[in-house]
């Protein structure tokens, strides 16, 4: 006989996750209260930490290109800056070595 898979609604494994996280209870002692395996209750709560840092990861490469962008903006424009300023210099050169 094989054993049947049972389907729980998101907001229900919410429920079950908030309650080992949030109120930092035993795995053991929520799934107890609710009815299913500590094994479940664990599954639902690594995924849980697993799709978190997934996301943060990606939220800090995001942010991290958008910093390296506007890096490399600042020096662009900072280097056409100095280039603008670099000929006008050359161009004063130029006048007094004429004079």
């Amino acid at each position: 006989m094989s054993a049947q898979t049972k389907f729980y609604p998101e907001s229900f494994q919410q429920q079950v996750i908030a309650e080992v996280k949030q109120h930092n209870r035993l795995i053991s002692d929520v799934a107890k209260q609710y009815s299913i395996s500590a094994k479940t209750v664990y599954q639902w709560v690594k995924n849980k930490e697993t799709t978190m840092t997934s996301k943060a990861n990606a939220e800090g490469v995001t942010t991290r290109k958008r910093t390296q962008a506007k890096q490399k903006s600042a020096l662009v424009s900072e280097i056409a800056h100095l280039q603008l300023k670099l000929s006008q210099l050359n161009q004063q050169l130029l006048s007094i070595n004429s004079n």
